[in-house]
């Protein structure tokens, strides 16, 4: 949860869209959310490891942030 947003009480939802090739994430898209949790979901979904023989796959996942 980075700083900024535990001292202003921001929570929210940030919808993301990933590029795997081969395997590895190539690209992060933010699709949408507050933008102080872009940089921490574009982070950790291009630490994510994958299995995949061959191809392209594109996914969307949520992240949810609660202030609580």
């Amino acid at each position: 949860m980075p700083r900024r947003a535990i001292q202003n009480g921001i929570g929210g939802v940030v919808r993301a869209q990933v590029l795997i090739k081969e395997g590895v994430v190539k690209e992060v898209t933010i699709l949408s959310g507050p933008s102080v949790f872009h940089a921490s979901v574009r982070a950790a979904m291009l630490q994510y490891k994958c299995t995949a023989e061959s191809g392209e796959i594109t996914a969307t996942q949520e992240f949810v942030f609660k202030n609580e």
